[in-house]
């Protein structure tokens, strides 16, 4: 069901939170990007960690286009033709060290998963499609553990951007710069502008007296603070768009991941945002206790330490069912001359391969992809790509979603990988 509810009642429920800067100030110009068939591309980026079995995610039989999926991906069977699985991609580092290649390019230098550069694939497109929609991106969460060494968002810089784990936090977000009257937007827009002229100013003051590491995560925060400053200098454009009702405020695992997938799309339908990205747990993925309520008493890392079983069989299956969720309400949106998920890009990447759990290898990196026909994205098909470096695959996805101007991503990916392409 989808209505309109007022925001005093919203802010009521939430009991009273403040807005956060980033929301006001995201209230921006939005403008529409020329694509072939008159509508924006969207990305969403999805991550599970601890690899998988070959046995569980390869197709069970047929070949490159007849194929049948396999007891994991089985529950994407309804969308096998809008579908492409890859594997055979070869990359630098497993587990936590694997963490930064997977999405930035950027293999970590000391074993954990902090990349020597950036961004992620997802905050590169957040920067380019910025100026389009009032939020730049959606960095969302399902029980994220956010240490250092489970993060997989990076700024161009390097540095981590948390995933938010709560969906009501995320649907606040989205209501903030959602069915506002002008006049209260330049109002919030005006009062926000004079806070952050105050916090840009006190880091300015302080930035000589600290030490050079401090003053690299100082000098960060500046640079988000002053994009905050420009997007707020932006003639304002409201945004007119019903939303789905409110999530609760205390979820469990499959309610908690269905309200984050119902906001990527409603962020995507209303043209809130179109870069999202969702990581489950971090590179050991949701541990104990959380599977409880679909019956498997197991974490995903200890289930994965364990080999071949019903609980590692089921808890991916069990990602791969949320998947199919957030794609079937994509592909239920019309848009133009296809559906919302013509239009989207949608990735799910994990920072192991195929194979043995205990290698802890990036050899054999497999990928589901899914949609992103208007892109020109290969729909209906599977295939091993046979030891392609995991980075050229990263470049090959920002000639996709329309960056031809890059010759590179990443540490030394470079190459265009056709097979991917319509």
């Amino acid at each position: 069901m989808i209505h309109r509810i007022s925001r005093r009642s919203l802010l009521r429920g939430l009991g009273g939170a403040a807005l956060s800067v980033p929301l006001l100030s995201a209230l921006v110009e939005r403008s529409t990007l020329a694509q072939d068939s008159g509508r924006p591309l969207r990305f969403f980026l999805m991550f599970t960690g601890n690899g998988q079995l070959p046995s569980h995610w390869l197709p069970s039989s047929g070949g490159e286009t007849d194929f049948t999926l396999g007891p994991v991906l089985e529950p994407l069977a309804p969308l096998r033709e809008k579908l492409l699985l890859v594997h055979g991609l070869n990359g630098v580092k497993g587990h936590s060290g694997g963490m930064s290649e997977t999405t930035t390019g950027w293999p970590s230098t000391h074993g954990d998963a902090i990349p020597t550069n950036g961004p992620s694939i997802d905050q590169l497109f957040a920067a380019r499609w910025s100026q389009a929609t009032p939020l730049p991106s959606m960095e969302l969460g399902v029980m994220p553990a956010n240490d250092l060494n489970d993060q997989t968002f990076y700024s161009a810089s390097g540095l981590p951007v948390p995933a938010l784990g709560s969906p009501l936090g995320v649907f606040q977000r989205l209501f903030d710069v959602t069915n506002l009257d002008p006049a209260v937007a330049d109002a919030e827009r005006a009062r926000h502008a004079r806070v952050l002229d105050h916090v840009a100013g006190d880091i300015r003051s302080i930035r000589d007296r600290i030490g050079p590491a401090a003053r690299a995560l100082l000098d960060e925060h500046l640079t988000l603070v002053e994009g905050q400053e420009e997007a707020l200098r932006r003639p304002y454009m409201p945004i007119d768009c019903a939303l789905p009702t409110a999530p609760g405020s205390d979820l469990g695992l499959v309610d908690t991941w269905r309200a984050q997938h119902d906001n990527v799309v409603a962020a995507f339908r209303c043209d809130i945002t179109r870069v999202a990205s969702l990581r489950a747990g971090g590179w050991g993925g949701i541990e104990s206790g959380a599977y409880d309520e679909i019956g498997i008493s197991a974490g995903h890392h200890s289930a994965a330490h364990s080999g071949p079983g019903d609980a590692l069989l089921g808890i991916n299956r069990f990602h791969a069912e949320q998947l199919a969720y957030l794609l079937e309400q994509l592909d239920a949106v019309p848009e133009g001359d296809g559906t919302l998920l013509d239009h989207t890009v949608v990735v799910w990447v994990n920072e192991l391969g195929l194979g043995d759990f205990n290698h802890h290898s990036r050899s054999n990196q497999h990928v589901l992809l899914a949609g992103g026909a208007r892109a020109g994205l290969r729909n209906g098909a599977y295939f091993d790509l046979g030891g392609v470096d995991y980075q050229h695959f990263l470049f090959s996805l920002t000639q996709l979603l329309g960056a031809t101007d890059l010759d590179r991503f990443g540490h030394h990916g470079t190459d265009r990988i056709d097979a991917l392409f319509a």
